[in-house]
């Protein structure tokens, strides 16, 4: 699904109610998903075959054009030497789910993610497997949850 699609599936329309005029009204603004402002995000990482764990804690500036589209609030995976993005984001009422894709020269991962949000808060789970030449498939996980802190300075 195209950006265009996707903010045409969040755009609310509403018709005209009076028995005198039948044309539809003018399209609303995209319905936010979150509430902007800034928002604390904790990732933690999990590597099981290596049984490590790192976690990540920033803060950052959410606008009201990112409040409304999913495709801003999914987490970006940024992942040392490769190029990664993330595919098909698909909004289901309060959760989103999409398609990671990484590639470097060595190798590359894929998997999925899934975040369910509120207002103030998220929380989502990311799956994926890395595959390095020479090297057996590794399995990583990552789960994310933010809170909204306060509004933008």
């Amino acid at each position: 699904m195209n950006m265009k699609s996707l903010l045409l599936l969040l755009l609310a329309t509403a018709a005209a109610g009076t028995a005198q005029a039948q044309t539809a009204a003018p399209a609303a603004a995209p319905a936010a998903v979150v509430k902007p402002g800034m928002w604390e995000t904790t990732t933690v990482i999990e590597n099981t075959a290596a049984n490590s764990r790192r976690s990540i804690v920033a803060r950052s500036c959410v606008t009201t054009a990112d409040a409304s589209n999913p495709q801003r609030l999914v987490p970006a995976q940024r992942e040392p030497g490769m190029q990664c993005e993330n595919l098909d984001v698909k909004r289901d009422g309060t959760n989103v789910v999409w398609n990671i894709a990484c590639k470097s020269a060595d190798g590359g991962q894929k998997g999925t993610g899934k975040m369910s949000l509120s207002s103030e808060s998220y929380v989502g789970r990311a799956e994926v497997e890395q595959q390095k030449k020479g090297a057996k498939p590794l399995k990583l996980a990552q789960t994310f949850s933010g809170k909204w802190v306060q509004a933008c300075n």
